[in-house]
């Protein structure tokens, strides 16, 4: 194949992708986009997740937000207890009510007082659910939308291919003096290169979770140690008392541990997970966990991110680079940013293909030979 219609074929694979995929491209990276900050969003609707102040991670009063989720809802089912990586936040509970309605509570961090409640499905939900799977079932929502990953990077491959010596073109400012097809491909072409990097961690990232929902999984966290008779459920006078001396026991097991999550036996292998933050980077809570036994409150095993096998640290660090949430709100703005020129690549590419079909122009003259093999114009603009 020669360079000319290498070039051509290229073009045209490109061309193929952005075009014939944009809706769906467009409003998956658009919903994933917002999703990066749906969190926040819901904090700006709703005072109730607003903690009043900050407040530090060894003076969270965990067992004062037992006691209130006690008090309001005496008969739900309690899930979890979580703290959020931007203090800001509200404590909030998770629980199924009497009446079986997911529902988040939500407390002071300093001394448990309840704040309010909120829907479980809020702005996070939407937009989660719909990025991930369309609100289709998971089954056939997740492959369908990470399947995209693919198309996705090789319209990348393609671009950079027909961009001849793309990287002098990082600091070649768009021509806005010139007509609207000129500059906006060189505004493509700039903003592509630029985040090139970021939309191969995304593209990379939907790969594995392709690969996941096909059975490709790592093995099992390690589960707790062999717990007691009925050491399943919490004991009928369990207090916040003792979930303080639950979590006594789990940072003495694991100095260090910043407590992001505490699961209760109806959700966590029939102890309690204490889960947080520890040495190892980009893993999510989870990888760091101390199982206490709900009727004695001794530790019942624990294991940490640095001590999980390669696959199973690969699968953690997916989320956290996925929706940049591994350094709290500074990364979640950059990808929020990111994720806006992702998604505008994605429109600007189909406003250029518009701008080539001037009237009277028929598929024949629309590549050429000797416009195409003029390398220079690429460069330029002039083609895309």
């Amino acid at each position: 194949m020669s360079s000319q219609s290498g070039s051509r074929f290229w073009f045209l694979v490109h061309s193929w992708i952005g075009l014939k995929l944009s809706l769906f491209m467009s409003f998956v990276l658009i919903t994933g986009t917002i999703a990066v900050l749906s969190h926040e969003i819901d904090w700006l609707i709703n005072p109730a997740m607003r903690a009043p102040a900050s407040v530090a991670e060894n003076e969270v009063d965990w067992g004062a937000a037992y006691d209130s989720v006690r008090q309001v809802y005496p008969e739900g089912r309690l899930l979890s207890l979580n703290r959020y990586h931007n203090d800001a936040f509200a404590l909030s509970a998770t629980m199924i009510t009497e009446w079986r309605e997911n529902t988040y509570l939500w407390f002071n961090p300093a001394d448990g007082a309840y704040r309010g409640a909120s829907s479980f499905y809020n702005v996070q939900r939407f937009f989660r659910n719909t990025h991930r799977h369309l609100m289709l079932p998971v089954s056939y929502g997740v492959p369908i939308v990470t399947a995209l990953a693919l198309p996705l990077l090789l319209s990348l491959l393609a671009g950079l291919i027909v961009y001849k010596k793309f990287w002098r073109g990082f600091l070649r400012w768009p021509r806005f003096h010139r007509k609207a097809r000129i500059w906006l491909g060189d505004l493509h072409r700039l903003t592509g290169l630029w985040i090139s990097w970021f939309l191969i961690i995304i593209a990379l990232t939907s790969v594995f979770y392709f690969v996941e929902e096909f059975g490709l999984r790592g093995t099992p966290f390690p589960p707790p140690d062999a717990l007691g008779e009925r050491a399943d459920q919490l004991p009928a006078q369990f207090t916040g008392a003792d979930l303080d001396t639950a979590i006594a026991n789990a940072r003495a097991t694991m100095p260090g541990l910043e407590i992001r999550r505490i699961l209760f036996p109806s959700n966590s292998n029939g102890a309690i997970a204490i889960q947080g933050d520890h040495s190892a980077v980009l893993v999510r809570e989870r990888a760091n966990t101390v199982y206490i036994d709900p009727q004695t409150l001794e530790v019942a095993g624990s294991y940490r991110g640095e001590n999980l096998d390669f696959y199973t640290r690969i699968s953690e660090a997916a989320d956290p680079l996925h929706f940049g949430n591994f350094a709290s709100l500074p990364t979640q703005i950059l990808w929020f940013v990111l994720g806006t020129g992702l998604s505008a690549l994605s429109v600007t590419g189909v406003l250029i293909y518009v701008k080539r079909l001037r009237p009277g122009t028929s598929r024949k003259r629309e590549y050429p030979g000797k416009e195409f093999n003029q390398s220079s114009q690429l460069v330029r603009g002039d083609a895309v």
